[in-house]
């Protein structure tokens, strides 16, 4: 899964605090040793280790920050305008770090903000910082950037880059509502080993019409004729009620080396025919082929009973991910190489469960599931559970009310999925909910083989249809350590760094006489202050063990339903 996941179009690592000490780095030596251990041997076990880690790992000497430094700041991603704006403010005076920069990622007035929006930050404000911190010489090393904003930047910002990373080779950006530029800078890449163009979410549209097929610029399609090693590709819209990209003519070029592809919209045109195009042709030639993603909009009328693919018995013979729609899940030639696959594109009716299920029996090294119900009724779960045996990943997400029936049917198909370490829920809320902690530990009993539970409340009016989300992780002791975030059910989001609460409390078993028994709730504040890092300070506190009761010591509280207040921590 950890290869899959690496082909994801978001970067995944998160982006490091930095550090006010000396800007002046020397050069390490890698035969340097720290007690008796040499470098080479400590950035070996970095590679290892989670970002957070690495950080910490950093900060023990002057010596590991200036050896750490690179692997520190290989991959930034700036997930909001406040991150946008002071790590490109520091960098436009700090070319010792932002050398170190390999891939980039910048999301200014980020739309997917959840819970609290994004602040506003001028756009053009960002691509300036950019291009001058590109033009100075700083972005040296750059291999891949990420335009995440709402608008497609100027081409200014693309000729820079262009001009000044001769090592670029990935390059992705957003488009909003602006029309594309048939001229614009963004053509004039060569060799590239990665592109994307996505219409970002939310842009509108009520979906009672469908808006026609937008011609993309002859300078595109010139591009890629020109990166005869491209590896990944998407051409995408996920606001396919405005803006729906027309992608037909790549069914003309070939890709040798291609091993990602995502494409999209795909649906129901004005005459009701599916489009925009059969791409049959086109993945028969590209046998390499590792990651797939459809995108479907089925908003309005239901997808047909069949889609055929028009695939030979020859074609994708190394598919391992599919995201798309079951009909064609059916129709892949070599289902036994798949093994994770996504369904989430548009609810499976209780009507189709059971055609689903024969689908999914077909691939027998499937690992990993998502999948998307309107009403769940038992035979879903157990079919499921029947067709998928060796399943080790699942979510399953409804976004109508989830009842105490279907739940006792997915609590009693759980322990028939041996394999199973992660589970995760996305249901309708309702104010009558048990807490998620409670929910999070029923599954745990349900379940002795999983290691993470993640549940996340679902609800229309809420920004990104999200109340809640919880993020649970089982130890081997049998205690859970938590992370919870949200909207309160009263008043604003939950209050904490970034605009959200998160705690963490540990329950020393599972199968406690009462489910939310005694405890020790432990919490780790960051350290704050201005660009200077500070350890995590922990705080323990054992108590007698009523739900709701109050842990007093350090600032805030805690309880133990999940809904205290507390400042923003980790595990």
């Amino acid at each position: 899964m950890g290869k899959t996941a690496n082909r994801r179009r978001s970067l995944k690592t998160l982006f490091l605090p930095l550090s006010t000490r000396s800007s002046v780095y020397h050069p390490v030596s890698t035969t340097q040793v720290v007690g008796s251990m040499p470098a080479d041997i400590i950035l070996d076990i970095v590679e290892l280790l989670a970002p957070v880690d690495v950080l910490s790992f950093s900060l023990c000497s002057s010596y590991l920050r200036n050896l750490l430094l690179p692997s520190l700041y290989t991959t930034l991603i700036l997930k909001s305008s406040k991150k946008c704006k002071s790590t490109l403010e520091m960098l436009t005076h700090r070319p010792e770090i932002s050398k170190h920069i390999k891939k980039l990622a910048v999301r200014p007035n980020y739309y997917l903000s959840w819970p609290k929006p994004d602040e506003w930050l001028d756009e053009e404000w960002v691509v300036g910082a950019i291009e001058r911190i590109a033009a100075s010489g700083g972005l040296g090393s750059l291999s891949t950037f990420d335009w995440d904003g709402l608008e497609v930047p100027r081409d200014g910002l693309w000729r820079t880059l262009r001009e000044c990373c001769p090592k670029l080779k990935s390059v992705f950006t957003n488009i909003g509502t602006k029309p594309l530029d048939p001229h614009s800078e963004l053509f004039n890449f060569t060799d590239l080993t990665s592109f994307s163009l996505v219409v970002r979410h939310g842009l509108g549209g009520n979906g009672s019409t469908i808006p026609p097929l937008e011609p993309l610029p002859p300078g595109l399609w010139n591009m890629l004729t020109t990166s005869p090693n491209l590896e990944e590709l998407a051409i995408c819209s996920f606001s396919s009620s405005t803006r729906i990209l027309d992608f037909s003519p790549l069914s003309l070029l070939t890709f040798p080396k291609l091993h990602t592809l995502t494409l999209g919209s795909f649906g129901y045109q004005s005459d009701f025919t599916l489009g925009p195009a059969e791409l049959g042709s086109f993945l028969e030639k590209h046998s390499g082929l590792e990651y797939i993603r459809f995108l479907w909009n089925f908003k309005r009328w239901m997808s047909p009973d069949s889609i055929p693919m028009g695939l030979s018995s020859a074609a994708l013979p190394r598919l391992t991910t599919f995201i798309g729609v079951y009909q064609q899940l059916a129709e892949l030639p070599h289902p036994e190489s798949v093994e994770s696959v996504d369904l989430t594109c548009e609810p499976v009716y209780e009507s189709r469960v059971e055609v689903l299920c024969a689908a999914l029996a077909r691939l027998k090294s499937l690992r990993s599931l998502d999948i998307w119900t309107h009403v769940p009724e038992g035979g879903t779960f157990g079919g499921i559970g029947r067709a998928c045996p060796g399943l080790e990943e699942w979510h399953f997400m409804c976004t109508t009310a989830f009842t105490s029936k279907p739940m006792s049917h997915l609590l009693s198909t759980l322990p028939h999925l041996k394999n199973l370490t992660h589970f995760s829920l996305t249901k309708g809320h309702k104010y009558t909910d048990e807490p998620m902690l409670s929910t999070a530990i029923r599954l745990a009993k349900a379940n002795p083989t999983l290691k993470q539970i993640n549940i996340r409340w679902a609800r229309e009016r809420c920004p990104n249809h999200l109340k809640q989300e919880g993020s649970y992780e089982v130890l081997p002791c049998g205690s859970v350590v938590l992370v919870e975030r949200g909207i309160m059910f009263v008043g604003g989001v939950l209050r904490g760094g970034g605009g959200s609460r998160e705690s963490c409390l540990v329950l020393p078993r599972l199968l406690l006489p009462r489910l939310l028994g005694w405890g020790r709730v432990v919490r780790k504040i960051k350290g704050r202050g201005k660009g200077k890092e500070k350890a995590d300070a922990s705080i323990a506190e054992e108590g007698d063990g009523d739900e709701g009761e109050v842990c007093k010591r350090g600032r805030g509280r805690v309880w133990f339903g999940g809904y205290g207040v507390v400042d923003r921590g980790c595990c």
